[in-house]
């Protein structure tokens, strides 16, 4: 197994996160986003889009973080703990995996690309409105429950955990959110956790 990951990026870090839970070897590739390496023909013929992460395993190349994680919870996770397969709590974690594709990406994580990396186009305003919306929302949720979906962490909190932890790279605070700190701590708990720079 190879995974095509930058450090830097919270979508590359959620892969990352599982294949440690899982206890999974990989090949790390590095990309050099700042060389553009994600650009180079040869990088487009695993991922036309130019993006990390790109996972390669038994000569099939995935990309997107979320169908990334779906894969490698259903074909490495023998327990089927991280991707339930009872129906509702697997369509309330996909709920998760999209709203951390949508409502995350567009607010928290993009705060951060706007500050870190000097994303011009973010919106920062639109981008910090909505994330202080998220986060509220996600506060709200997990005063009632200890983790996003079931009694468990899940692929839910995978995704949605590594751009919340990363909210003051964009300038995002998160002393108003007790249960989301209270969660992000819990998960930072959890057996085979890894920082981001691992």
């Amino acid at each position: 197994m190879k995974l095509y990951n930058t450090t830097i990026s919270g979508n590359c870090y959620k892969i990352r996160l599982l294949l440690s839970f899982l206890r999974l070897d990989y090949e790390k590739v590095n990309i050099n986003l700042k060389a553009k390496d994600q650009k180079k023909v040869e990088f487009l013929a695993l991922n036309p889009l130019g993006q990390v992460p790109v996972l390669e395993d038994h000569g099939i190349y995935l990309r997107d973080s979320q169908a990334i994680l779906c894969y490698i919870a259903r074909e490495y996770d023998v327990e089927q703990l991280w991707f339930p397969l009872e129906p509702m709590l697997m369509a309330h974690v996909l709920e998760w995996l999209f709203f951390a594709n949508q409502n995350i990406a567009s607010s928290l994580a993009a705060a951060r690309a706007f500050y870190l990396v000097n994303k011009p186009h973010v919106q920062i305003e639109h981008a910090t409105e909505q994330a202080y919306a998220v986060l509220e929302m996600m506060n709200q949720h997990l005063s009632e429950q200890d983790w996003l979906v079931g009694r468990r962490a899940t692929l839910a909190d995978i995704a949605c955990y590594p751009y919340v932890a990363m909210a003051h790279q964009g300038k995002i605070e998160l002393d108003q959110y007790p249960y989301v700190q209270a969660w992000l701590r819990r998960f930072e708990q959890l057996p085979n956790f890894i920082e981001l720079n691992s």
